[in-house]
């Protein structure tokens, strides 16, 4: 399932890459967000609640054991939160960086 997922994954990238674009693309829409970094936030919340169903429908039963490892392994939480902030740093660069190149 790791395979699929992260086939789905990139698909899935790639399509919010093109959309972003399109978006920079149409001023009106620019003005309205209010700039690349509200655009980018729309984005990420958009893809969260979109999300959640899937994640609930194929990991929901081992929610409860993950919280529980949660609370007491110091080295998951550091590892959670980098991985977050990573990912958004990368996510947002690319937004900016669609920006500027197109």
């Amino acid at each position: 399932t790791a395979l699929i997922f992260g086939m789905l994954a990139n698909a899935f990238a790639a399509f919010k890459g093109g959309e972003n674009s399109k978006l920079l693309s149409d001023k009106g829409v620019a003005q309205r967000y209010g700039g690349v970094g509200n655009q980018f936030a729309v984005t990420q919340i958009v893809g969260f609640v979109i999300l959640l169903p899937i994640m609930f429908a194929t990991e929901g039963s081992l929610l409860p054991k993950f919280i529980e490892k949660l609370k007491t392994d110091s080295s998951l939480q550091f590892n959670l939160v980098m991985s977050g902030l990573c990912f958004y740093i990368y996510n947002e660069l690319a937004t900016y960086t669609l920006k500027v190149t197109g």
